[in-house]
């Protein structure tokens, strides 16, 4: 299993908390995690193979954050 930078495992769970936690329960980069959660059948444990330095740029590009990236 991938890790995070955090140290935890690479999972759609660990990468929706996080998410939750910068940029809020209701931002769209929550809403594409949630959805991904619910069409894995793996659900949060559905283990994420993307870099993470690309998954933050796509979340952050959901989030409307990209400034000065």
């Amino acid at each position: 299993m991938r890790k995070l930078s955090t140290g935890q495992d690479s999972t759609l769970g660990n990468c929706l908390d996080l998410t939750k936690a910068i940029f809020g329960a209701d931002s769209p980069a929550v809403k594409f995690l949630q959805d991904k959660i619910e069409q894995s059948a793996d659900g949060r444990e559905e283990e994420v193979i993307a870099d993470e330095s690309q998954m933050l740029l796509a979340l952050l590009t959901m989030a409307g954050k990209r400034e000065n990236v």
